[in-house]
């Protein structure tokens, strides 16, 4: 299993909800469990809590390490019968 865990960070002390401290404690969670564990901050005006959802750079990384490494490739997609 890989895991990412993705903090929100406006003064890298907390996204306006979660404490980024609690966010990296994560890990602790995850270990022993997961194959992978990475951790990515985000920082900017839409690093609050509720924006990040809709934060294209959260939305172009789970493209990125979720979406397109579990994307079939052409050749897991044509039929061999």
């Amino acid at each position: 299993m890989s895991v990412y865990s993705i903090i929100g960070t406006q003064n890298f002390d907390n996204d306006g909800i979660v404490p980024a401290r609690s966010a990296e404690a994560g890990k602790y969670i995850y270990q022993g469990q997961a194959q992978h564990y990475t951790e990515i901050t985000v920082t900017g005006n839409d690093a609050q809590h509720s924006d990040l959802p809709q934060n294209q750079q959260i939305i172009n990384l789970i493209e990125q390490y979720i979406l397109a490494k579990n994307k079939p490739r052409d050749d897991q997609n044509q039929n061999t019968h």
